[in-house]
C-alpha cells in the first residue's frame, strides 16, 4: 500500500478546512446505543466497500440510492439517517454478496441489538 506524500496530505487537509471535502464524522463516548449502532453500520458499509473494491457509484447502485446519500453514509453522517434505512442499505450489500455466513452474522447482530434495546 502506498501512502500519500506530505504535500498531498496537507492539500487534503486544506480542502477539508475550506469545506470543499467532507470529513468523516465520529461519535463520542457518550453516544446513545442507537447512535453507536448507526455508526457501526456505516463502518461496516465502508469496510464492505473497501474489501470488495467497489466505487461509490457501484455502491450507490447496489443499495439503490443516489451519490449524495452514499457520500453521507461513507462519511458517517448518522444524524441524517434512521437506523432502519441504514440496516436496509447494509442488508442490500450483504444479500448482493450471496455469502450465507455474512447473512447469518447480520441476522444475529440485529437480533442482539433489538433484544438489548427492548431490555
Amino acid at each position: 500500500m502506498n501512502y500519500p506524500d506530505q504535500k498531498r496530505i496537507f492539500k487534503a487537509l486544506d480542502r477539508i478546512k475550506k469545506g470543499k471535502v467532507k470529513s468523516t464524522k465520529l461519535i463520542n463516548n457518550n453516544a446513545s446505543p442507537t447512535q453507536k449502532m448507526k455508526f457501526n453500520i456505516c463502518q461496516q458499509i465502508i469496510k464492505f466497500k473497501l474489501e470488495n473494491d467497489y466505487t461509490n457509484k457501484e455502491l450507490s447502485e447496489i443499495i439503490g440510492v443516489g451519490p449524495a446519500v452514499t457520500s453521507r453514509i461513507l462519511h458517517c453522517q448518522i444524524d441524517r439517517f434512521k437506523i432502519d434505512s441504514l440496516l436496509g442499505y447494509y442488508f442490500c450489500l450483504i444479500i448482493s454478496s450471496k455469502n450465507v455466513n455474512l447473512i447469518k452474522k447480520f441476522d444475529k447482530e440485529v437480533t442482539e441489538f433489538l433484544s438489548n434495546e427492548a431490555a
